[in-house]
């Protein structure tokens, strides 16, 4: 599956299979076609209404497990998720991942680190995950207010 532009927050959030920001340029080597195929391979869940029900039902199975099981479920599901952002923003150039990406890996290695040396702050966590995604959407929105485009880039 492609990911799509559409013109509004509202519509990439409900969209299934998530959209794109004006669509990258043709990959020109080995690491763009990498970092394409990872795209379109998580987009089906870290993309529109899927990455809400998907987050909500991490969150709520890592806080469940609790302890280290639940740190290295929330320490994958964060890495994961950053990578995509990151590779989504080298890729496409849209405004909030860059934020999201590099706090979102940030955050998946501060939980691997918690649950490598026995820390219990999974709420801290989380609450962390949303404040880096309402941190990085706000940035976009007012990105997109001024420039009339969620593309992060000078022209």
């Amino acid at each position: 599956m492609e990911q799509r532009r559409l013109e509004s927050w509202w519509a990439q959030w409900t969209c299934v299979g998530g959209t794109c920001a004006p669509p990258a340029a043709p990959p020109r080597n080995g690491l763009e076609r990498a970092l394409d195929a990872f795209t379109r391979l998580t987009s089906l869940l870290l993309r529109g209404c899927w990455a809400i029900v998907l987050a909500v039902a991490l969150g709520a199975a890592s806080i469940h497990l609790g302890g280290v099981a639940g740190l290295w479920l929330a320490a994958v599901y964060f890495a994961v998720y950053g990578a995509y952002c990151m590779a989504n923003f080298a890729r496409c150039r849209e405004a909030h991942c860059s934020i999201t990406g590099p706090g979102w890996f940030a955050l998946g290695i501060t939980a691997a680190v918690s649950a490598a040396v026995g820390a219990d702050d999974l709420s801290a966590l989380w609450a962390a995950f949303v404040a880096i995604a309402v941190l990085g959407h706000g940035i976009e929105a007012i990105w997109r207010a001024a420039r009339g485009t969620n593309r992060l880039s000078r022209q």
